[in-house]
C-alpha cells in the first residue's frame, strides 16, 4: 500500500497542474470571502493610499486593465516554460522533462498566476454600477497587491529558468533526487534480510498480462494475498524492468493455489505504463545523470568538462548506496512465514548502470577514462565486502582494456595505466584491512 501511495502520490507532485488548481481555488475562495464578507471601508479611508477608495467605473477600469496585464503576463510565462522545456529535452534529455515540471517553485509561479487571474475574475464580476455603489474596496486592494507580486515573481521565474537549463544546474538537481531516492529505498537502520531461496520446479510461471514499465509494485497486497492463499510468490520482474503481455514475470508455489481469481488479485498489485518513474526504481536517477553524460559527449555537444562533473555526482550516489544495505529480497508475513521473493538489484547491477555506457562512450577520450578510474578509486573506503569490491575491479579492468584498445598518445595511456593501477591497489588494501 505505501508503494502504491507513493506512486499516486508522486504522480500529482510531478504533474504541471495539481498545485495551480489548489491555488486557483484557494484563490476563487478568498475572492468571494472578501466579496461578501469583507471588511466595510471605514471613514476616512481616502487618505489611506493603500487602500483602494474610488468608484465603482474607476474600479472597473483598474481591475480591466490589472486582468489583461495579468493574462499577458501568463501568456509570457508559458511561452518561456515551453522554450525552456523543449531546450532541456534536446539537449539534456526528454527524461529530464520530468524534473522541470514537477519542480515545486515552477509549479507555485504557474499556480500564483492563474490564481491571480481567476481573482481577479471574480472581484471584477462582482463591482456594482454607479447607481447601486457596490464597490469590494478592500478585495480591490487584494488584487491590486496581486497583481504587483506577479510582476516580481515574473523576473524571479526568468532568472530560474535561465539557471535551470545549466548543465552544473541540471546535474545537481539530478543528484539531490537520486540521493533522496537513495535514502528512501535504502534506509541506512534497514536489515538485509535472508537469502532466497530457488524457484521450485513444479511452480507455475504468471505473465503482468500487459505490455509497459513496471512503475509500482505493492508488495504489501502481494504479502496479503500470499497469506491468504497460503502461496509463495518469486517475482522475476522489478520496477523499471519492461514486461511483455506473455511473459514469466511472476512464480506461484504451490501450483493448485494459482487459479483465476488469485491471478487477478496478483496483478493488480502491479502499475505498469510507458515510461519509467523513480517510485520504487533506484537507477532511475542513475540512468538519468548518465543519459546527461552521453549527450555531454556526443559529437554535437562535446561538452566533456559535463560528463566529468556527472561522473563525480554516480561516485558520490554509489558512496551513499554502498554504505547502506540493498533492499530486502525476502517479505515475510506477520508470523514469520516466507511469502514473497522480490527481484532486487544488487551492487554489480548498480556500479554496471553507473559506469558502462559512459565508458563506452569516452572509449576514445582519455580525459573521461582517468575520471572514472578515479571515481572508483574514491569509493575504496566505501567498501567493506567483496560484492562491493568486485564489480569495482571489473570496472577497472575495463577501463584498462578500452586504453589499450584506443588510439591514445604515450603519455596519456601511460597515465590511465598509473591510475587504473592505483584505484585497484586502494581497493585491495581497503579488502584487506
Amino acid at each position: 500500500m505505501k508503494g502504491r501511495l507513493r506512486y499516486y502520490w508522486m504522480f500529482l507532485r510531478e504533474s504541471l497542474w495539481f498545485v495551480p488548481l489548489l491555488m486557483s481555488l484557494a484563490a476563487v475562495a478568498l475572492a468571494v470571502l472578501l466579496v461578501t464578507r469583507g471588511p466595510v471601508l471605514p471613514e476616512g479611508a481616502a487618505e489611506l493610499w493603500l487602500v483602494y477608495s474610488g468608484d465603482p467605473e474607476s474600479a472597473r477600469q483598474l481591475m480591466g486593465a490589472l486582468l489583461s496585464g495579468i493574462i499577458t503576463m501568463t501568456s509570457l510565462v508559458v511561452s518561456i516554460t515551453v522554450v525552456v522545456l523543449t531546450l532541456a529535452a534536446g539537449q539534456l534529455g526528454p527524461r529530464l522533462v520530468r524534473n522541470f515540471i514537477g519542480d515545486p517553485q515552477t509549479q507555485a509561479v504557474l499556480g500564483l498566476f492563474v490564481a491571480t487571474i481567476l481573482y481577479l475574475l471574480v472581484v471584477f464580476r462582482s463591482i456594482g454600477t454607479p447607481s447601486d455603489n457596490a464597490i469590494p474596496h478592500f478585495a480591490i486592494t487584494v488584487g491590486t497587491a496581486l497583481s504587483a507580486l506577479c510582476l516580481f515573481v515574473l523576473l524571479f521565474f526568468v532568472h530560474k529558468l535561465a539557471r535551470s537549463i545549466m548543465y552544473d544546474n541540471a546535474v545537481r538537481d539530478v543528484s539531490h533526487q537520486l540521493r533522496a531516492s537513495i535514502d528512501l529505498l535504502l534506509p541506512e537502520n534497514a536489515d538485509a534480510g535472508k537469502m532466497p531461496p530457488p524457484v521450485p520446479e513444479d511452480a507455475v510461471w504468471l505473465g503482468l498480462g500487459e505490455d509497459g514499465y513496471v512503475q509500482a509494485v505493492d508488495f504489501d497486497m502481494l504479502v496479503r494475498k500470499a497469506c491468504e492463499a497460503d502461496a509463495v510468490l518469486w517475482l522475476d520482474v522489478r520496477p523499471g524492468h519492461f514486461a511483455l503481455v506473455r511473459g514469466r514475470h511472476l512464480a506461484v508455489h504451490p501450483p493448485e493455489a494459482c487459479d483465476e481469481a488469485f491471478r487477478r488479485s496478483i496483478r493488480q498489485a502491479f502499475i505498469v505504463g510507458t515510461e519509467r518513474t523513480p517510485t520504487q526504481d533506484l537507477e532511475y536517477g542513475i540512468r538519468q545523470l548518465v543519459e546527461m553524460s552521453l549527450r555531454a559527449l556526443s559529437p554535437g555537444i562535446n561538452d566533456v568538462y559535463t560528463a566529468l562533473t556527472v561522473i563525480d555526482m554516480l561516485s558520490s550516489a554509489l558512496s551513499r548506496i554502498f554504505e547502506r544495505p540493498l533492499q530486502v529480497a525476502v517479505l515475510c508475513d506477520k508470523t514469520g512465514a516466507l511469502r514473497v521473493v522480490r527481484n532486487v538489484t544488487d551492487h554489480d547491477g548498480l556500479v554496471r548502470a553507473a559506469f558502462d555506457q559512459i565508458r563506452q562512450a569516452g572509449a576514445t577520450m582519455p580525459a573521461v577514462l582517468i575520471r572514472v578510474a578515479e571515481a572508483l578509486e574514491a569509493l575504496a573506503p566505501y567498501v567493506s565486502d567483496e560484492p562491493r569490491r568486485q564489480p569495482l575491479l571489473a570496472q577497472i579492468a575495463l577501463i584498462e582494456a578500452a586504453g589499450e584498445r584506443s588510439d591514445f598518445l604515450d603519455r596519456d595511456r601511460e597515465a590511465l595505466r598509473v591510475r587504473c593501477r592505483s584505484a585497484r591497489d586502494s581497493l585491495s588494501d581497503r579488502t584487506a584491512d
